[in-house]
């Protein structure tokens, strides 16, 4: 049985554009994330906090020149004094509940989705953004959220692009107040 096979970069889509969205992604890898909550089996609200879970949660996958890269965060750990269980923290900051990657990236799925099937947006995702999500992650995204997300579509270079993806990046996170993009020639980023 063959593996998956190499896929080339979209000649089109500046290199620029794809290591800005990797290192905005980045950005997040490392941090500590997870608010106080009330315990899930008793409620209480004492707790203490109980280092972080071994294994980082992603953020995202990204295609470098040197293969995949995870991004993750460290996932803050309590533990109830009320009846000593351990907990995460509340993670609905940046995480869907039971989505393996970050809102940011689970919303660029939905919105790809809308209009393409899981393998093309696998591949317009990996050409397109750099971003490794395999095309069954992208079928559940779609199926379990009622249609694209919140959302403006808007066209850069031919392309379309979400601009609450890159207001969530590159802006302030609000797609009602998109960031001003300023192109100085036609060999801006896109």
């Amino acid at each position: 049985m063959r593996g998956p096979t190499e896929k080339a970069p979209d000649p089109v889509v500046s290199p620029l554009f794809v290591n800005a969205i990797h290192e905005e992604l980045r950005a997040y890898g490392g941090e500590r994330v997870g608010d106080p909550r009330p315990c899930p089996g008793c409620g209480s609200t004492e707790r203490r906090k109980n280092g972080s879970q071994r294994e980082p949660k992603t953020v995202a996958r990204l295609v470098t020149d040197d293969g995949i890269e995870d991004v993750g965060v460290a996932v803050q750990q309590y533990e109830c004094r009320g009846c000593d269980r351990s907990y995460q923290g509340d993670l609905s900051a940046l995480f869907y509940p039971d989505c393996d990657y970050a809102k940011p990236v689970v919303d660029l799925c939905r919105f790809h989705a809308a209009e393409r099937s899981p393998t093309a947006c696998e591949r317009l995702l990996r050409r397109r953004y750099g971003l490794q999500v395999n095309r069954d992650t992208v079928a559940r995204y779609a199926e379990r959220f009622d249609g694209p997300p919140d959302g403006t579509p808007i066209e850069i270079a031919g392309y379309t692009y979400s601009l609450s993806f890159l207001s969530e990046l590159f802006g302030d996170g609000d797609a009602d107040d998109p960031p001003q993009f300023v192109l100085t020639s036609h060999r801006g980023l896109w």
